[in-house]
């Protein structure tokens, strides 16, 4: 899946899944941003951590995916 980047599906974001994102830079996603990502444009990269008895399931992005929505806040 290396050619699911950011640059993929920040376009096709909403206004609110990007702010999300732009202020939690580096936080695992929540289900319901993970879900606008890849109804976005596919499932990114990233590393995924079940969940363990009462812990939700875990999601991070790459840390070049992070730096890339980074840039973005910092350009907008």
């Amino acid at each position: 899946m290396s050619d699911i980047t950011p640059a993929t599906w920040w376009p096709n974001l909403d206004p609110e899944t990007r702010h999300w994102l732009q202020h939690h830079v580096g936080d695992a996603l929540t289900e319901e941003i993970l879900d606008a990502v890849v109804a976005a444009g596919g499932e990114p990269e990233g590393e995924f951590t079940p969940g363990k008895q009462d812990a939700p399931d875990r999601y991070d992005l790459t840390r070049s995916d992070w730096d890339w929505i980074a840039e973005q806040a910092h350009e907008h």
